[in-house]
């Protein structure tokens, strides 16, 4: 499950619990969307327990996408899934916001 927030300029999604492919190709489109706007784009996986590790390349490829609050096992995903370097990586969200 996710939950966009849109403040001025800045796309963030907030997602919750074990996130699917499906799930995640939504997330990446709406962060996509976001940064054709113009808009930074940050996904909040604080509350994510598990995501699948292929849409972990959808992610990646979202240019200057901003990932905040992801466990570490959750990083270890993002890793397996091909993102890892291709994302910026942040501790919260107000660090992802402030990195802009």
């Amino acid at each position: 499950m996710h939950v966009l927030l849109e403040p001025p300029g800045i796309s963030v999604v907030r997602c919750y619990g074990a996130l699917s492919l499906e799930e995640l190709a939504r997330v990446a489109a709406a962060c996509a969307r976001a940064r054709a706007a113009g808009r930074a784009a940050v996904v909040d996986l604080s509350r994510v327990s598990h995501l699948h590790y292929g849409g972990a390349r959808l992610l990646g490829q979202v240019g200057g996408l901003r990932v905040a609050g992801a466990s570490r096992y959750v990083r270890m995903l993002l890793w397996a899934g091909g993102a890892y370097g291709r994302i910026d990586l942040h501790d919260d969200v107000p660090s992802a916001l402030r990195a802009g």
